[in-house]
């Protein structure tokens, strides 16, 4: 069993989330930190869910902001998207 592996399984014992899961093989951080495993996870369904449904149908009225790991640039993007739109 690799260290990676026992660590990962500690911490689902532990109900905490692995530093593994919050960062890509580059070191970049692709995940937040919540307190539980529970709550990252619930997080993580939630984001997937969003991100799906903006997929499949079209765009949807609201966005769930926390639910983005770059809000700021989603809102850049809608800002030059409106102001493209206006011109």
């Amino acid at each position: 069993m690799t260290p990676d592996v026992l660590d990962a399984i500690n911490c689902i014992f532990d109900a905490k989330v692995t530093a593994k899961w919050l960062t890509d093989p580059s070191g970049a951080e692709i995940s937040w930190l919540l307190p539980t495993l529970g709550s990252w996870f619930g997080s993580l369904l939630e984001r997937n869910k969003q991100l799906y449904d903006w997929l499949k149908n079209d765009r949807p009225d609201t966005y769930w902001l926390g639910g983005f790991f770059n809000p700021q640039g989603f809102l850049t993007a809608m800002k030059q998207e409106v102001t493209r739109i206006h011109k």
